[in-house]
Order: structure tokens, then C-alpha cells, then sequence
């Protein structure tokens, strides 16, 4: 194979990551929703792009993936890289991550969570993507399904000013200690029925870990209280676009998921899907005005200072949402990776940051040093002048609605 498939810094290894949890991840996670049609086009998907990204992803220590049905071609996809790279990297050597549930567009028809449907779907996975086992499994996007308390799903801020979580919206949505195990509505019952079909699975040997993945925090939170009280505390849940320079909420919430017993956490999208890098957005993007506009102020001030918006968010997003002195697992990062040049590029900044045997990968504020990191001045600084910007237009730690 080329040596352009070769790593060009040092690899992560097991040690840098979490070892004690569900799965044992890496610091770095491949997401692979980029092998779909929403990222990348048939040309780019029947080549051998895919293969080389992954196969590269992979000499770099970056052994597992994340994908789903919902994502089109993506397992179909992986199928095949699976296939051409066996010799080199057989099963037992990365870690699938897919989900259930999702399969459409909308609220009204894009969803299945009946037991019948995600057990065919994970037996579906597992023969597209050449596997008798699956290391994980989330119920995708459980805010579509279940159901929404008072404005839990829409835009707005899920944390005060404080960054705390404000008392009267631990009310109404649902958040208070003693409201934990209460099912509001047959969407919730639908939720809890599709885990208990996934802890089945679990039971049978076919699935590894299971949780969900999902968009807004209170209705994640409620719904990891009630799986722990009506099935079982979920063994892994992935987070995303809440753990980045625009908003950091995610941390003031990871302390409640760990005390909901959920034992593993990832987080996604540190580049906010697409938002925060000096490209446009993808035209679907759900950025307001003012945080479209407030992007592009960083990204003026990144440039000014030689550097791109994007290395200095994935900077940022590569740090554990774990705050320090906290107790619970450290979160690996997922982050898109389309072609060997993108794995590439993502190691440098990854090193630039977390060279081997150098700083500590665990929770920081924007702008706050690394321990035992030198020589990075400009990104620190960068990061807190990103957020400033942010936070003068008033979008730092918006959310915008999903699920409603």
C-alpha cells in the first residue's frame, strides 16, 4: 500500500485511551457518518477513498468506528473496507459502533423502535458490515421518540449564565431527584422498550455495549434516568455539537449522567457539524443568523493570526467534556473522517496538542493550559477569543431545536 497511508506522527495508543470502561477506545473515534450521501458524493463512496481513510484511521490507532442505518450507504460502505483491509486489520482488531431506530428523514415516518424492528436491524448491520457481533449499539436520536417536556427540544440555552442548570427548568423538564423513574408519555415506553430489546442482544452475545445517542441534553438525561430505572443503566451514550467552542454544555451535564449510571460517554461533532471550520456550512445547517454570523468573526480572527478555524476547534474538541475532579471515564472524541489526507491532517492536530507521553487529555475551559503542554499560546489564545466572540453575540452555549 502507499506510503501516503503511513502515519506521519505517532500513533495513539491503548495506554492514552480508556481501558476500564464498556469498550476500550482511543482517544479518537472515527465517525462515519461521512461514508453516507450527506457528506460525499457516489464517486468519491465507490472509490477507494473510503478504504484508504479507514486503513489509515486505523494505522494511527484510531480502532473504532461509529456509524448507522440512517447514515445510506455508510455500513454498505464499511462492508466492503472491511473486506479489502481483513488481511491487515481482521475483526477482533477495530470496534463497530452502529445504531437502530432511525431510517428516515422525519419525525412522522423516519423511525422504528418496535422490538421486531431493531432486532432485524441490528441482524442487518451485522451482515452488511461482515460481523457476527456488533461492539455497540445506540437507540438513534431517542428525542424523536420520546417524549418532549415543555420546551426541552427547542432552541434556546440549556444552561444559565452560570453555566449551571437553573432551578425552575429542572421542573419543568423533568430533572428533579425524585422524578426520575416517572415514564411521561407511550413515547418514553417506546424507548424503554427498544433498550430492553438491545440488553437482549447483549445477553445473547450479539451486541457489546448498549445506550443511545441524542441532540438535547434535559431529554437525554431524563430518559438515562429512566432506562436505569425501568431497564438498566446504560452502558455507553453518545453526545454531540455540545462539547465545542460555541457550547460547552456538555459538561456541566456529564457529572448527572454519570450519577444516572451511565458508564461511557462519547462526544461527537466537536466541529459542530460542519459549523465551525472555514468552509460554509452544509446548506441544512440549523445555525441561527446571529451564529452564523458570529462564526465568521472567528474565523476572521483565527486567520488573522495564521491559523483556521477548524484546527483551533478540533484543538479544543479533542480535550475530555469530563471537568476536572469529576468523578466518571474520560470521553473520546468522534470525529468524520472522509479521506487519508483528513486522518492525516487530524493526527497533526491531535500531536500538536497531545504529543506522546507529553500533556494530560482531560478537561479543560477554552483557553485554559494544558497540563504539561508547551508552546501553544496562539490556540489557547485563540480559543478564548473565539468564545468571547461567541459569547458577545449572545449564541455561546445556544442550542438550536431538534426532536420537536
Amino acid at each position: 500500500m502507499s506510503d501516503s497511508l503511513q502515519p506521519r506522527v505517532q500513533p495513539l495508543s491503548v495506554d492514552e485511551g480508556i481501558t476500564d470502561g464498556p469498550l476500550k477506545l482511543t482517544p479518537l473515534v472515527l465517525g462515519a457518518g461521512v461514508y453516507g450521501f450527506d457528506y460525499n458524493t457516489s464517486d468519491t463512496l465507490e472509490s477507494t477513498i473510503p478504504e484508504q481513510a479507514v486503513r489509515t484511521a486505523f494505522r494511527y490507532g484510531i480502532r473504532t468506528l461509529d456509524t448507522s442505518p440512517y447514515y445510506t450507504t455508510s455500513e454498505t460502505v464499511l462492508g466492503h473496507v472491511f473486506d479489502a483491509i481483513r488481511d491487515e486489520f481482521p475483526r477482533e482488531s477495530y470496534q463497530i459502533i452502529t445504531k437502530v431506530g432511525r431510517y428516515g428523514r422525519t419525525k412522522e415516518d423516519g423511525f422504528d423502535y418496535s422490538p421486531e424492528r431493531v432486532r432485524a436491524s441490528v441482524k442487518r448491520s451485522m451482515e452488511l458490515m461482515r460481523t457476527d457481533y456488533l461492539d455497540g449499539v445506540y437507540c438513534h436520536d431517542v428525542e424523536f421518540v420520546s417524549e418532549q417536556l415543555d420546551n426541552a427540544g427547542e432552541e434556546g440555552f440549556k444552561v444559565g449564565d452560570d453555566g449551571k442548570i437553573r432551578d425552575e427548568d429542572l421542573e419543568r423538564w423533568g430533572l428533579r431527584d425524585e422524578d426520575a423513574g416517572t415514564i411521561r408519555g407511550p413515547g418514553d415506553e417506546k424507548v424503554l422498550a427498544a433498550l430492553r430489546e438491545l440488553f437482549k442482544l447483549k445477553k445473547e452475545g450479539l451486541v457489546r455495549a448498549v445506550g443511545f445517542s441524542g441532540f438535547p441534553l434535559p431529554t437525554m438525561l431524563r430518559l438515562a434516568r429512566l432506562s436505569a430505572h425501568h431497564v438498566e443503566p446504560l452502558d455507553i451514550m453518545q453526545s454531540y455539537c455540545h462539547y465545542t467552542l460555541q457550547n460547552t454544555s456538555l459538561s456541566t451535564y456529564l457529572p448527572l449522567f454519570y450519577a444516572a449510571g451511565v458508564k461511557q460517554i462519547l462526544v461527537a461533532s466537536p466541529l459542530s457539524m460542519g459549523l465551525l471550520r472555514s468552509a460554509p456550512a452544509p446548506a441544512w445547517h440549523p445555525a441561527s443568523p446571529a451564529l452564523q454570523d458570529a462564526n465568521q468573526a472567528a474565523i476572521r480572527a483565527c486567520a488573522a493570526q495564521g491559523l483556521k478555524l477548524e484546527d483551533v476547534a478540533l484543538g479544543f474538541g479533542f480535550s475530555s467534556a469530563k471537568p476536572r475532579g469529576v468523578e466518571g471515564r474520560e470521553t473520546p472524541t468522534v470525529v468524520g473522517l472522509s479521506t487519508a489526507d483528513e486522518v492525516h491532517e487530524t493526527m497533526r492536530v491531535y500531536r500538536t496538542l497531545y504529543p506522546a507521553g507529553g500533556a494530560k487529555r482531560t478537561g479543560r475551559a477554552p483557553g485554559e493550559a494544558l497540563e504539561g503542554a508547551e508552546g501553544l499560546e496562539t490556540q489557547l489564545a485563540l480559543e478564548k477569543e473565539c468564545v468571547d466572540i461567541f459569547q458577545k453575540s449572545g449564541t455561546f452555549n445556544w442550542t438550536w431545536a431538534v426532536g420537536v
